[in-house]
């Protein structure tokens, strides 16, 4: 495949694709392959921390509609999100297919059980549980797991497994201490940020401020909802371009109407785009990934950074060949259209409309 006339960066390029890689981008045009017409062509977006979408659920286990659902909404790969559930169920999660056609799912995202029940959000407080190495052992292809790094054995659960598994810290009540020994001890990346865990204050950095000074990676919700624009913007400006890691949080109801559902074992209303427990505690997001590059443009981030932010970024988190328009990186790409709307989605070479 032979993409012509591509603006990468505000450059005309061509992108030569053979065998799901990237084999050539050049400034030379080619008389053969498709003229894009001077759209902007960006890498696609890899979502680290997404529950499910469009009334489809990580937990379901089922993962083929939601591999659709993301390649057409410019999420290229991903990583299914568990939640705080019996070990049962999550084994049936990690065990499940993911050679599925669509977005490619890199491997899994364990959002407990090792949570804080103060900090719970809308996970199950009766299936939360203590670090154990010998239990994380079962579950296979774990790429990150969120985790209190306040609860007993947690620095000995990070130190054991960091080496493989991002350790993001989340679900935590934890200080400003805990957080630089979890750090020290091989975590490396705030799960949701601002969401779920103490807050930035002058006194009390807690684990926002640790992750500042020791310039770890952070997650953050951009859908307009659980973060101001403003604190988007200056979360940004604290940890940079190449630290922080845009997310969807999606849950089931991303792509649904408003009403009632169930996600993560627990009921959960949608209204206004907003899904939240009975108790109004937030339920996670009903954005896109592109929903959540759109809103860091809005809250005046440039665009070529927002873009990095849901590519190379988390492509660097994970250590994947992705993430950038470059010879030898993964063909994963997305045509854009004048109105900041997907035109056309390329997963490994594959065409998805």
């Amino acid at each position: 495949m032979i993409l012509r006339n591509a603006r990468v960066g505000g450059t005309r390029k061509t992108i030569v694709l053979e065998n799901g890689k990237i084999a050539l981008v050049t400034d030379r045009d080619m008389p053969e392959g498709t003229d894009v017409g001077g759209k902007r062509v960006i890498p696609g977006l890899i979502d680290v921390h997404t529950h499910g979408a469009n009334g489809f659920d990580a937990m379901d286990a089922d993962f083929a509609p939601l591999c659709r659902f993301y390649a057409l909404h410019g999420t290229t790969s991903f990583l299914p999100t568990t939640m705080t559930m019996p070990y049962a169920d999550i084994l049936r999660v990690t065990t499940a297919n993911t050679d599925c056609e669509g977005a490619q799912i890199l491997g899994f995202h364990l959002e407990g059980p090792f949570i804080s029940e103060k900090h719970k959000g809308a996970q199950d407080p009766a299936n939360i549980r203590m670090p154990s190495v010998d239990d994380f052992a079962q579950f296979q292809n774990v790429k990150m797991i969120t985790m209190a790094p306040e609860l007993p054995g947690s620095e000995a659960f990070i130190r054991a497994v960091s080496d493989k598994t991002v350790v993001s810290i989340g679900h935590t009540d934890c200080d400003y201490e805990t957080a630089l020994r979890a750090i020290d001890c091989g975590a490396n990346c705030l799960t949701h940020t601002y969401n779920a865990m103490p807050p930035l204050h002058h006194r009390a950095p807690g684990p926002i401020g640790a992750g500042f000074e020791r310039h770890i990676y952070a997650q953050l919700i951009c859908d307009g909802f659980h973060v101001a624009k403003p604190v988007i913007r200056a979360t940004w400006k604290m940890f940079g371009t190449e630290r922080l890691v845009i997310i969807s949080d999606s849950i089931r109801t991303a792509g649904l109407p408003d009403g009632n559902y169930v996600c993560g074992g627990l009921p959960v209303i949608l209204k206004d785009g907003a899904a939240r427990l009975s108790d109004g505690t937030i339920a996670g997001s009903s954005a896109t990934m592109w929903d959540g590059v759109r809103t860091a443009i809005k809250s005046g981030i440039p665009f070529e950074d927002a873009v990095r932010m849901a590519s190379e970024t988390p492509a660097r988190l994970l250590g994947v060949n992705k993430g950038k328009i470059a010879e030898g990186y993964d063909a994963d790409l997305l045509i854009i259209d004048e109105n900041m709307e997907i035109d056309t989605v390329i997963i490994a070479g594959e065409i998805y409309r």
